[in-house]
């Protein structure tokens, strides 16, 4: 593993890979909350996704619940992502792509604003370290396969309508995002891997 690709201490991805998932996920995010106002109705809906409204009166934001690859829970607002899998919860937040062990039960999509999510902090352990990057390689294969089905079944136009509506230039084009995620999955998975490589025991003289 060459330096620039090191994990530093403590750390769950190296920069790189935090700083271009970063940039994907504010474009993953702007383009979700778009899908929720199309014209031709809720993209998300469309998807199969079950929304959870909130509440009269209450501050926040809807949730919206689906499954990742390998049966966890997904549910998705405006301002992050909590994957729940193998009994593991991580929370995204939509600024920085930094994910977090979210300890107890949680409120799941009961909580409508980020504070609600659940009692959240940075992974700690080696265990709870390649949990949090299983969890987040499985929201890239998601939102891979949610982008692909977008230009699909709704339309390129569609999404390059959502990055022209951004202030900022997306890093991908709309043709690209789908391919941008599952690229980020192979780049995740292949950090929990060289870690693994890099603290296996030597063997021989």
């Amino acid at each position: 593993m060459s330096p620039s690709h090191a994990v530093p201490a403590g750390a769950v991805l190296p920069c790189d890979v935090r700083r271009d998932g970063d940039r994907l996920f504010d474009v993953a995010m702007w383009c979700l909350g778009q899908d929720v106002r199309c014209p031709e109705g809720n993209v998300l809906l469309r998807h199969g996704l079950v929304r959870t409204p909130r509440p009269p009166g209450a501050e926040g934001q809807s949730a919206y619940q689906g499954r990742l690859a390998d049966g966890g829970r997904l549910t998705l607002w405006g301002f992050g992502a909590l994957c729940e899998s193998c009994g593991a919860k991580l929370f995204v937040p939509r600024d920085g792509f930094v994910p977090r062990w979210v300890e107890g039960p949680g409120a799941g999509a009961a909580a409508f604003r980020a504070e609600d999510v659940g009692v959240w902090r940075e992974a700690v352990t080696g265990p709870e370290r390649r949990a949090v990057r299983a969890g987040l390689a499985l929201l890239a294969d998601w939102l891979a396969d949610y982008e692909a089905w977008v230009a699909r079944d709704v339309g390129l136009g569609w999404r390059r309508a959502c990055l022209s509506a951004r202030r900022k230039a997306s890093p991908q084009p709309a043709e690209e995002l789908s391919n941008a995620w599952r690229r980020m999955a192979v780049r995740v998975r292949a950090t929990d891997a060289g870690v693994q490589h890099r603290t296996a025991p030597m063997h021989g003289a």
